[in-house]
């Protein structure tokens, strides 16, 4: 019998190597993301009608700006000048420049309430803040879904050969934050 109990000794270290280790008590982990998504929306155009040269008019109504994405946004704005207009951040003293002044209000602001310094807007995308183109609201920290009535002043250029609609183009950029 003694070749038999060898085998055995040879087989024995294998079968010890190959006993699968149990786990007393597993767990599992759910891991979940969202994908950030900075998104904002205006309601417009804003429209001013027939403007006096060297004059200053409110618009009737604001934009509303809306952060639809689904983080805090903070938004950034710029203008774009039409094709024979140059945008100032001052009052227009020269033919063919003109004033486009923004303001977070909750309501219509008085032409008073705007200032070149916090208010008017450039070809630079500039960040809103607790004073740039703040009224009483702000465009900072708008929470997803939250809303802003964004309202504009237009100064006119002292003088223009341009007699026909122009059109200024704003862009509102939304930022984390």
């Amino acid at each position: 019998m003694r070749p038999k109990s060898r085998l055995f000794l040879l087989a024995a270290p294998v079968l010890l190597l190959s006993v699968p280790a149990w786990a007393g008590n597993p767990a599992t982990i759910s891991v979940t993301v969202t994908i950030q998504n900075l998104s904002v929306s205006t309601t417009g155009p804003i429209a001013f009608g027939t403007v006096v040269s060297g004059s200053s008019t409110v618009s009737a109504s604001g934009s509303t700006v809306t952060n639809d994405g689904n983080v805090t946004e903070t938004y950034s704005l710029n203008l774009t000048n039409p094709a024979s207009w140059t945008a100032v951040q001052a009052a227009p003293s020269a033919a063919e420049t003109y004033a486009l002044l923004a303001e977070f209000n909750s309501g219509a602001p008085t032409s008073g309430s705007f200032g070149y310094t916090n208010h008017a807007l450039s070809t630079t995308s500039t960040a809103a803040s607790a004073t740039k183109f703040a009224g009483d609201q702000s465009g900072l920290s708008v929470t997803a879904g939250g809303t802003r009535a964004l309202w504009f002043r237009f100064d006119a250029p002292t003088s223009t050969a341009v007699t026909t609609q122009q059109a200024i183009s704003v862009t509102v950029t939304a930022a984390a934050g």
